[in-house]
């Protein structure tokens, strides 16, 4: 294989960068030319693309977001937008294209497969909702933004006397949320995967509340059908307590990708270069029990969410309350 492609779907999350300068670095090693393809699946389209260099990736790996950006493309899903993308791939001579991106990334990479185009996938979202992959690019440094802007905010909550909500991202997935309360010992929780009301959370923090907690925090996930703002009034009614809701929000997004991401990142590179070199393609990799491996793209979709209600219950052993 002599030119490889890459391009970076859907929302940025950090590693995304890391990931870039792995595989150029591969492909530069083995003299495969590599060319970034600007905004995703819409540069495809527009044929906004440029060849990458050493020089290019010198450094980024510390950096989040995505030196070649990223985007969600309409376009992509049509007729004639889905053909003049792969019209631009087979005009720039690329060979293989690498895909870093998450559900919808992944549909756009069955697509291409389905047209005959060679293709790697490379899990990179921090929403953690890709479930054939134990971890998903930048999930670990969005929880550990999340962590360090909690620990940080209820020191100040503390010194009041004032309770805390926190909104996580993840849509649908409450990894982030899930992950960042147990870090926290937060003292309530509610995502999408676990029922949970209002009012049970309301009871949550009276139970905190009466094993001598004055400031409790309360992390829910996006996906949860609670509302924030509901919430804080409710705590604030029932139990007498000043309380503020905090979205976290794009802070997840932000900060450099821990070592855990760009270990994940520079590995997925790596192996995804090495898999087009063999002709070894159409397949996503991922990680199981600390080590990386592969799987057909149209296998992906197929793998259900194992929602880790063990750590849920250690949270709420660790609160006295009982287990679900």
């Amino acid at each position: 294989m002599r030119k490889i492609g890459i391009l970076c779907s859907g929302g940025d999350c950090p590693g995304m960068n890391a990931c870039i300068k792995a595989v150029v670095g591969t492909c530069v090693s083995n003299d495969i030319e590599v060319i970034g393809i600007n905004r995703g699946y819409q540069g495809l389209i527009e044929n906004d693309v440029r060849p990458l260099t050493l020089l290019d990736v010198a450094n980024i790996e510390t950096i989040a977001g995505s030196i070649i950006k990223t985007s969600r493309s309409a376009e992509f899903m049509t007729e004639p937008g889905f053909n003049q993308a792969v019209a631009n791939l087979k005009k720039n001579g690329i060979e293989g294209l690498i895909v870093i991106g998450g559900n919808g990334s992944f549909r756009g990479c069955r697509d291409l497969v389905n047209a005959g185009v060679k293709v790697i996938g490379i899990p990179g979202t921090i929403d953690n909702d890709l479930f054939y992959t134990e971890r998903s690019l930048g999930f670990d440094t969005a929880v550990q933004q999340a962590v360090d802007t909690i620990t940080d905010i209820k020191q100040t909550m503390y010194a009041n006397d004032r309770a805390v909500v926190f909104k996580c991202m993840g849509r649908h997935c409450g990894d982030i949320a899930l992950h960042a309360a147990v870090a926290v010992e937060a003292d309530a929780l509610a995502v999408n995967e676990v029922g949970y009301s209002i009012s049970e959370v309301v009871r949550d923090v009276k139970n905190a509340m009466k094993h001598g907690i004055t400031s409790p925090v309360v992390v829910i996930s996006e996906g949860s059908p609670i509302d924030m703002e509901e919430l804080v009034f409710e705590i604030q009614s029932q139990v007498h307590l000043t309380t503020r809701g905090i979205e976290i929000g794009y802070l997840q997004r932000g900060g450099a990708p821990t070592y855990y991401d760009r270990m994940l990142a520079v590995r997925w590179g790596v192996l995804a270069v090495d898999m087009l070199r063999q002709d070894l393609t159409n397949l996503a990799v991922g990680i199981k029990n600390d080590k990386i491996f592969s799987c057909p793209l149209i296998e992906v979709e197929n793998v259900l969410q194992e929602f880790r209600v063990d750590m849920v219950n250690d949270l709420r052993t660790l609160h006295g309350l009982c287990k679900l």
